[in-house]
């Protein structure tokens, strides 16, 4: 019995220091919500997959599922596959949350800073529970969960909660070879886009932003420009760098668009760049507030 005993010490032992690594790593990562600023978040549940909006501000939480058959291109690589992939078996690439949510947003012309994937029921019922709890898939934070919480409680309160439905015209049916039929988005969901998720704060500072390919990945700038103007910033220049960085880089003046500054923080994980090194990335001045450098890891 004692050596049974110790057994059990043990074992408890390891799931307590579990539970802590857990905590260490939930704590460390970078927070993505910003109650004012609002978000857009990707929610991958056990019977569907679409885009939960959480604006504490304008005082909208709003739900929009995603077709099953809807054709979702993969970044990057540009393989396509069905919504309904995503939660039934899921993507066989690595880093799949941060794949998934890069890739649907860039698909829709939107920004989702945040994912969640969970054993819940699609919907904000199951968002709820599943931003409790430490063993859910998620790139939030504990502050980002707490913070989320409250303001999905608070609207709920006051009833301002609404289903968005899937827009046919942004989507053509295509039959595929075995005659089954899929739906392909086409330009129209970028125009629907920018008058559906937009950021009331983002959109009244009229920031004027130049987009510079920093990546090394061809399209990228046009693909991150389109989600900006979605939530309101008005991109006047799209420019390839002349050498690629790591992460996402920003120059200007931060106190006359501090809201628009805040939602690429939080948006693209950008970090102020250091004095004239932007000349290292453009060989030109441009007129635009602010200059946004595309990473590798956008």
């Amino acid at each position: 019995m004692p050596k049974l005993s110790k057994v059990f010490n043990v074992i408890g032992l390891l799931f307590l220091a579990l539970v802590v690594v857990m905590l260490l790593v939930n704590l460390l990562r970078r927070n993505v919500y910003d109650p004012v600023l609002g978000i857009n978040i990707l929610v991958i549940a056990k019977d569907g997959m679409g885009v939960v909006a959480v604006a504490e501000g304008s005082g909208l939480v709003s739900v929009m599922r995603l077709p099953d058959n809807l054709l979702i291109p993969i970044d990057p690589t540009g393989a396509e596959y069905r919504v309904e992939a995503f939660y039934k078996i899921g993507l066989p690439i690595k880093n799949e949350l941060f794949v998934s949510r890069v890739s649907v947003g860039q698909a829709l012309g939107v920004v989702l800073a945040g994912v969640v994937k969970t054993n819940s029921e699609f919907g904000l019922t199951g968002l709820l529970p599943s931003l409790m709890f430490l063993s859910s898939q998620t790139n939030f934070s504990i502050l980002d969960r707490y913070n989320l919480l409250v303001s999905i409680k608070n609207l709920l309160t006051k009833r301002t909660n609404f289903e968005i439905s899937f827009p046919a015209v942004v989507a053509d049916a295509v039959e595929e070879a075995d005659g089954t039929e899929v739906l392909k988005l086409n330009s129209s969901v970028f125009v629907w886009s920018q008058n559906q998720w937009a950021a009331d704060e983002v959109l009244s500072e009229t920031a004027e932003v130049t987009v510079v390919n920093g990546s090394g990945r061809e399209g990228k700038a046009r693909s991150a420009a389109r989600q900006m103007e979605t939530a309101g910033v008005r991109v006047i220049s799209l420019m390839t760098a002349r050498k690629n960085t790591k992460d996402c880089l920003i120059w200007g003046n931060e106190k006359l668009h501090p809201k628009t500054v805040s939602f690429l923080r939080l948006s693209f994980g950008c970090q102020e760049g250091a004095g004239d090194e932007l000349f290292d990335y453009i060989d030109h001045d441009v007129e635009s507030d602010l200059v946004v450098v595309l990473g590798e890891r956008n």
